[in-house]
């Protein structure tokens, strides 16, 4: 009996088809990555956790003409999870230490983007990122979520 006869309707013998896939994925292969491309990967890899998203959001704020109330709600959860990167209850739990790891990051979110901008800028994103890792809500946020370092490293993997 023939295959076809066998099978459900609307089924077909897919393995010719399959065999002349395959040949010509094989001759297929991936384009090389442009040098534009390749730069930007290895930035990404070389970014830490919410790292780039930060970048990118201080960058469009300082390259932008609102205020700091005008960062767009993705960019400033982004910066607050950058800035809160690391947090445990063993670095401590008061509101001065929160906020102490807050603006050493700030600092470092500072050098990674002072690459991005001009002088001006800078001095726009630098007020901004004093702000918001010294905002009350934003510390006091930080501090009601704290997780000891053990569960922090559970989570990371």
């Amino acid at each position: 009996m023939d295959n076809f006869k066998n099978m459900e309707p609307g089924i077909k013998d897919t393995a010719a088809f399959d065999s002349a896939n395959k040949e010509s994925k094989k001759k297929e292969s991936r384009p090389v990555i442009s040098a534009k491309a390749q730069t930007i990967l290895e930035f990404l890899r070389n970014c830490t956790p919410y790292e780039a998203d930060s970048i990118r959001g201080m960058v469009g704020y300082g390259t932008g003409k609102g205020d700091i109330g005008t960062i767009e709600a993705t960019d400033m959860l982004a910066v607050n999870r950058f800035l809160n990167h690391g947090l445990t209850k063993e670095n401590g739990t008061s509101s001065e230490a929160v906020m102490k790891h807050r603006q050493e990051r700030a600092q470092k979110l500072m050098e990674a983007v002072k690459g991005f901008v001009d002088i001006s800028q800078l001095c726009r994103i630098s007020v901004a990122l004093m702000k918001i890792s010294s905002d009350f809500k934003a510390v006091e946020d930080a501090r009601g979520h704290l997780q000891s370092q053990s569960v922090a490293n559970v989570n990371r993997n």
